[in-house]
């Protein structure tokens, strides 16, 4: 196993079903970024689409997930910081995501490391009163828009070499 869908389903009725997920990564318009290393070997992804929700332009990231191994080495921040400029550069509003309510550790990314906010359609907000009968919350943050990105150019320069790596994947084979 890979380690890509590692904490799916089993706390959330609607979890990680893959014949489900392989249909929803297929439908119209789907978007991905993807981290391979020099053996073409996928390490993450991020899964987004340019939508609407309730008339306001967005960038929805469906997920992105990042292989155990190099978790915590700022790879999933970075496909994060480059959906927020393509989103930015595409006029969208807002970026959003939904993060499952058991997952602690997307929890403290999103909202504490990445500054994103509970969205107005997430149940926390629509249902208070029925809040603990969802799985999941819907996050998003605002994005800027901004004629120039002078940090685009510098980001979107910077070889994967550069995130820590552990010692187990530096090694080579």
């Amino acid at each position: 196993s890979s380690g890509i869908n590692a904490e799916y389903g089993e706390k959330c009725s609607w979890g990680w079903i893959e014949k489900d997920k392989r249909v929803e990564m297929r439908e119209k318009n789907p978007w991905f970024l993807i981290v391979r290393d020099s053996e073409q070997v996928i390490h993450a992804f991020a899964h987004f689409k340019f939508d609407f929700d309730e008339d306001i332009e967005v960038l929805y990231c469906y997920e992105v997930q990042v292989t155990e191994e190099l978790r915590g080495k700022g790879i999933g921040k970075f496909l994060m910081q480059i959906l927020e400029l393509i989103g930015s550069r595409a006029e969208m509003k807002k970026i959003m995501i939904t993060v499952f309510k058991h997952n602690p550790r997307a929890q403290h990314f999103f909202n504490d490391i990445l500054k994103y906010v509970d969205d107005e359609t997430s149940p926390k907000i629509q249902d208070p009163i029925d809040e603990k009968e969802y799985c999941y919350e819907i996050l998003s943050k605002e994005l800027k828009q901004r004629e120039k990105f002078p940090a685009v150019a510098e980001i979107l320069s910077k070889p994967l070499k550069q995130f820590k790596q552990s010692p187990a994947a530096s090694t080579g084979s």
